[in-house]
């Protein structure tokens, strides 16, 4: 199945808060992966006005002493996936970061073409300077199939009998790049946690309706140019089963899929880190503004089709078409997980630790949860390490101050 949109370089959706705009508004921050252990925070040398003031009158010479970052960091800047058409103004719907000096496109698109997914999807794109390495936010998608002729209960929605993200992860490979070899597929349990709450079972008059939430990863490899690459994209994936009992010795199944802004990164072999993939991806997080009007939007759109659904029930009803109340049971129930499913948008790509951090927005500041400890560095930047040890004034010549931990 191809996508719905332009393949965006999730993520899985996979998007930051007021204050977490403020909280980003420093240009750079840095993410260093060295491993845990080390002794305890080292003496501080003067205090944090002398160092800076001393920082500032360093000479060259000096500064050139510094252990500089460690082996393994990674400095990062912030970007804003810009919604530049869909509102008044142009809305961020999402911040993350990428290394310094790639470059990023793209953003969240409107047309008709986005019938199936409420008018809208996601087209994003971050490469390194010598287009090696990249990043990716996929656009959501949306499939239907059913056993009985029906037509989609969405229009420009494909046909597709997709029902395991295991399924789905197999053919986006092949459809992000072509000849692509999946070497392996894992479940993402703490993706699909966050829609814990979807997972229900719903009768209904005439038989019921399943819906379930599935997460994975799927790592491929790839042959581009002659260089050998390897890549990986996570997904979550939303499935709801209706079946309807005919009275006449059958049922009536209707399946739709429902995919999540996924996230998908590349790089070649050799070079390719998956642990910087998931720093990526927990980076980004959603702006509650545009979640705000876009949950409007999509609410919009769910009461329209209410509306229409009524129209055609009481129409069936003056005729007494049987089947056709049955279908327009099936239209019902999907609508409204429709409606549920997009109240989850911004929930798709979030995993982060908070941390407290006075000189931010709120007193608050979400970084990536794969790293134990976290400094806000005068710059405005920020590190974070597994390593207790790290001094950010005498490593790095910027002084600093460790943070803690939201309780």
């Amino acid at each position: 199945m191809r996508a719905s949109g332009p393949i965006a370089i999730l993520v899985l959706l996979l998007i930051a808060g007021c204050s977490q705009e403020a909280n980003r508004s420093s240009a750079e921050a840095v993410v260093d992966d060295r491993g845990s252990g080390g002794p305890a925070d080292q003496p501080s040398v003067g205090s944090s006005d002398e160092r800076a003031a001393h920082s500032k009158d360093l000479p060259s010479a000096a500064k050139g002493k510094a252990k500089g970052l460690p082996p393994g960091a990674l400095r990062v800047q912030m970007v804003e996936v810009i919604d530049s058409n869909g509102f008044e103004r142009p809305l961020a719907a999402s911040y993350g970061f990428i290394p310094v000096g790639w470059l990023a496109t793209g953003g969240v698109q409107w047309g008709r073409q986005f019938a199936c997914t409420n008018g809208y999807n996601v087209d994003w794109f971050a490469q390194s300077p010598d287009g090696l390495q990249a990043v990716a936010i996929l656009p959501q998608q949306k499939w239907e199939t059913n056993n009985y002729g029906g037509n989609a209960s969405t229009p420009g929605c494909a046909s597709a009998a997709i029902s395991s993200v295991q399924q789905y992860l197999q053919q986006l490979v092949v459809d992000l790049k072509p000849g692509a070899r999946v070497t392996g597929i894992r479940p993402r349990p703490d993706l699909a946690a966050k829609f814990q709450h979807l997972n229900r079972a719903t009768p209904s008059p005439m038989g019921d309706m399943r819906t379930w939430v599935e997460s994975g990863e799927a790592a491929f490899a790839y042959n581009e140019r002659g260089r050998n690459m390897l890549g990986i994209v996570d997904v979550t994936a939303v499935f709801s089963l209706m079946r309807t009992d005919t009275g006449m010795g059958s049922t009536m199944n209707a399946l739709t899929g429902f995919v999540f802004p996924g996230f998908a990164a590349t790089g070649p072999e050799g070079q390719f880190n998956p642990q910087f993939a998931e720093t990526i991806r927990q980076s980004f997080l959603p702006n509650p503004a545009w979640e705000a009007r876009i949950s409007n939007h999509n609410s919009a759109i769910f009461r329209s089709a209410q509306a229409e659904i009524r129209k055609q029930s009481q129409a069936i009803t003056e005729a007494n078409d049987y089947v056709s109340r049955i279908r327009q049971e099936t239209y019902t129930m999907r609508a409204q997980s429709d409606e549920r499913r997009q109240r989850e948008f911004g929930e798709t790509i979030k995993s982060v630790e908070t941390y407290n951090d006075p000189a931010a927005g709120g007193g608050q500041v979400e970084l990536s949860n794969l790293y134990n400890h976290a400094w806000r560095l005068n710059d405005g930047s920020y590190v974070l390490s597994n390593d207790a040890a790290f001094e950010p004034f005498r490593d790095i010549g910027v002084d600093g101050k460790r943070l803690e931990k939201t309780q």
